[in-house]
């Protein structure tokens, strides 16, 4: 992880972080500076995303070997260029969808086609990029879990940032946390349990697999977790059960969990079955990396 300016990929990430970052800034800090406390009670909130994920690390740190370094590299990744490349990739999927299906057709589904799509290829391209900036560092598919959700963290955390600050703007009433707080139950109570850090968590077991084997039914396995992964976040916003069969908010709480529990219980069952499989790493002694 040592800084290398003859490093292709390193300049990659560089390039492309410090680019969405840009954007990013220049998307959401007028609104900011415009609305502190809500903003501020926004960032403090959706950031709670990052506490399961920080325990699990915890939980398993003697058989991670990525560095806190890698972490933090996916982290910004998730936080700076999916978020604006799902932005504005997005949007392009919906406008042809519309153009072929017309408008109403794509408002419906383009958050089932589109935006699973994209945003998983490009929540995986950055699991891979720093799968290549630590090369040889991968010690197994945990290391690849802890750094698919600590990509997908990041997303989730900015994205849930602006739906609250949109919500803050929408509603007209000034620089009130109610709009922010209402915004965190719905998709942070409800939804943030199984959405972009866990689908992320998968594809990153398959890309770690794939790194760790090297071998061309690896590399299947971790296209299978990208492709199965697709499919669970457009079942994730697929209209389906979205009105919980008329039986009120019982109904709509058991619907989340229908839809959302299957990526849990894999991520859950990966946890268990790299811990068997793979052995703690080797710590070298402190006298010896002194």
């Amino acid at each position: 992880m040592r800084i290398d300016p003859a490093s292709p990929v390193q300049w990659t990430a560089l390039l492309l972080i410090g680019a969405s970052g840009i954007l990013l800034l220049y998307n959401t800090l007028p609104v900011a500076l415009a609305y502190p406390r809500a903003g501020t009670t926004a960032l403090v909130l959706f950031s709670l995303f990052a506490v399961p994920f920080w325990w699990l690390r915890g939980r398993v740190a003697d058989r991670l070997a990525l560095p806190a370094a890698a972490l933090a590299i996916g982290l910004v990744w998730g936080a700076t260029v999916a978020v604006m490349t799902s932005l504005f990739g997005s949007r392009a999927m919906h406008g042809l969808l519309a153009t072929a299906n017309g408008p109403a057709w794509a408002e419906r589904w383009s958050p089932v086609l589109a935006a699973p799509v994209v945003e998983e290829v490009v929540k995986a391209a950055g699991v891979v990029l720093v799968v290549a900036i630590a090369w040889g560092r991968v010690h197994g598919v945990l290391d690849g879990i802890v750094l698919g959700a600590f990509c997908g963290v990041g997303f989730q955390i900015v994205e849930g940032y602006a739906f609250a600050m949109s919500s803050t703007v929408l509603n007209r009433a000034g620089d009130v946390v109610e709009p922010v707080i209402a915004v965190f139950i719905v998709r942070g109570v409800l939804a943030g349990l199984w959405s972009h850090a866990v689908f992320t968590a998968i594809v990153g077991a398959g890309v770690a697999y794939a790194a760790t084997r090297r071998t061309m039914r690896s590399v299947w396995v971790a296209a299978g977790a990208l492709a199965g992964v697709i499919a669970l976040h457009a079942l994730w916003n697929s209209p389906l059960l979205r009105d919980g069969l008329g039986l009120g908010a019982f109904g709509v709480l058991a619907g989340v969990m229908l839809k959302g529990l299957p990526a849990v219980l894999i991520v859950w069952w990966l946890v268990r079955w790299a811990k068997r499989a793979e052995a703690p790493v080797a710590r070298k002694p402190e006298a010896e990396t002194a």
